[in-house]
């Protein structure tokens, strides 16, 4: 029977999995599909609840969600089975959840910032923006520190193995297609999966919070055990 962390794990890879097939669904299906209409000031559900606006103010929490294309819809899966599930059976649900918002909200607001700071960065005041590659590149950051946890079905395969790629992967889609491969024209409306930068900075710093190793705690207790000693002396 399994146990009460595996079922955990299974339930938050299957609600992940959930979630990107859903919004890719719908989004083939939407208005958001058609880049051109994202520029309409009517309303949109997709554009206003789920994405980020390169022109807007603050970072959009709800972007986490979004998934813009079948390549990373499928990738983001696997990520979450392979990734996603053995680091939740380890952590927990709670700081598991905690990991994708906060990757997926900084990542909102990577995006944000390097649009205000680089002209170049977007094509028009209309791109928007999904975070969901930053939200699983939180994972694959935090895959890299978890040296012990191993990808579900494989023998002994470090999750990091794929991590590292998927990392590797959100480099290649930000920093280098646009400027090497993709030809791209001013002033034409692009909807993009950016921001990786800032679920990976998230991850770094609620590890260094939140995950302590056993050395570390053991170096903490044996601190404060020679506090009152040393008091001791020097009254």
């Amino acid at each position: 029977m399994p146990s009460y962390a595996e079922i955990t794990g299974s339930i938050v890879a299957m609600a992940l999995t959930t979630d990107q097939t859903l919004f890719i669904l719908y989004h083939s299906n939407s208005y958001a599909a058609n880049p051109v209409m994202l520029r309409s000031s009517k309303p949109m559900v997709m554009r206003d609840v789920f994405l980020t606006r390169s022109s807007a103010f603050y970072p959009n929490p709800l972007s986490c969600l979004y998934v813009t294309n079948g390549t990373d819809c499928i990738v983001n899966c696997v990520m979450a089975w392979a990734v996603a599930k053995p680091l939740t059976e380890v952590l927990g649900w709670r700081h598991a959840m905690a990991v994708y918002v906060g990757a997926g909200l900084f990542s909102s607001f990577a995006y944000v910032f390097a649009a205000q700071v680089s002209r170049t960065k977007t094509n028009s005041q209309f791109d928007c923006n999904a975070t969901s590659n930053g939200a699983y590149a939180g994972y694959a950051t935090l895959s890299l520190m978890m040296r012990g946890c191993y990808i579900p079905y494989l023998k002994r395969v470090p999750v990091m193995w794929a991590g590292v790629p998927y990392l590797l992967k959100c480099t290649y889609d930000e920093y280098v297609s646009p400027r090497l491969v993709e030809r791209r024209r001013a002033g034409d409306i692009e909807l993009r999966n950016w921001g990786f930068v800032g679920g990976v900075f998230f991850t770094l710093i609620y590890s260094s919070l939140f995950f302590r190793t056993r050395n570390d705690f053991s170096l903490a207790r044996k601190f404060f055990q020679n506090l009152p000693p040393r008091a001791a002396m020097e009254k």
